[in-house]
């Protein structure tokens, strides 16, 4: 890995994260804020009005009782993948497909890093800025918590919460880089990169959503995930294990493919 390289990367894109940290931060803020712990049975009077397929879609529960599992279900579930998936395929595509297109990626090649080299740089950066996107959000939501709602968010709770996120969106990150680096071109590159993760969002959406349906959602990488009971205590080591196999397995794919693939630079 070359630090100077990951020095650029990170000024050519810290703008993007900033954004979609300041967008994210807000609804966090403004969910948390929304919080009534003296008038829970409204919210659950409220989520019973919903059709019990779209509750099920849209990840929501009705055995909300606090804060920590209040945003488990109503944050940290359509929304926190959502959002990260639009900023890992943006990212993904940016680091390398759009730079072979646009024929920049000829100044990385010209330097001495080798092209291993540059690609697992990149990598990194990919994956250190969603770590870094969740850490700060892990932040946010201890500090508003605690000043608006002192003593009720179960630190630890929300920590194995935010933890296993970050899991689910770096392994979208590495799809979205996966084919960043197997295809020259952005359209091919966004098609399959933005493609799959949304193929598994909606999957996901609609084996919840049915019982017929629900074999689409074991197949679908969120299906694994299930914020409340996270937080609730649920072992997810092992769910946590499948995660990072698939992060290193994608990483490791990528490396490779660039390694041996011919580049119209």
């Amino acid at each position: 890995m070359s630090f100077t390289l990951l020095k650029t990367v990170l000024k050519k894109n810290w703008t993007l994260l900033l954004i979609f940290f300041g967008v994210l931060t807000m609804y966090m803020t403004i969910m948390i804020s929304m919080y009534n712990p003296n008038d829970m049975e409204a919210l659950t009077s409220m989520l019973k009005m919903f059709p019990p397929e779209l509750m099920k879609a849209m990840s929501f529960s009705d055995m909300v009782t606090d804060l920590t599992s209040y945003l488990a279900s109503w944050l940290y579930g359509l929304l926190m993948f959502g959002f990260p998936m639009v900023y890992c395929i943006i990212l993904g595509n940016r680091l390398v497909a759009k730079m072979v297109d646009n024929s920049s990626f000829v100044y990385l090649l010209s330097t001495p890093n080798s092209r291993v080299r540059i690609i697992i740089t990149q990598g990194v950066y990919a994956l250190a800025s969603v770590a870094l996107l969740f850490a700060a959000l892990f932040g946010v939501g201890v500090l508003v918590s605690s000043f608006m709602f002192p003593n009720t968010l179960d630190i630890s709770a929300f920590f194995r919460l935010n933890l296993t996120t970050m899991l689910v969106n770096m392994v979208v990150m590495m799809i979205s880089f996966f084919f960043s680096c197997l295809f020259n071109e952005t359209k091919l590159s966004l098609g399959f990169g933005a493609g799959i993760p949304i193929a598994f969002l909606i999957m996901n959406m609609l084996g919840g959503a049915s019982a017929d349906a629900e074999i689409l959602k074991k197949l679908s990488i969120y299906g694994f995930y299930d914020g409340v009971e996270i937080v609730r205590g649920a072992k997810v080591w092992g769910v946590n294990l499948v995660y990072i196999a698939a992060i290193m397995i994608l990483f490791t794919a990528a490396v490779l493919v660039f390694r041996k693939k011919r580049l119209p630079l």
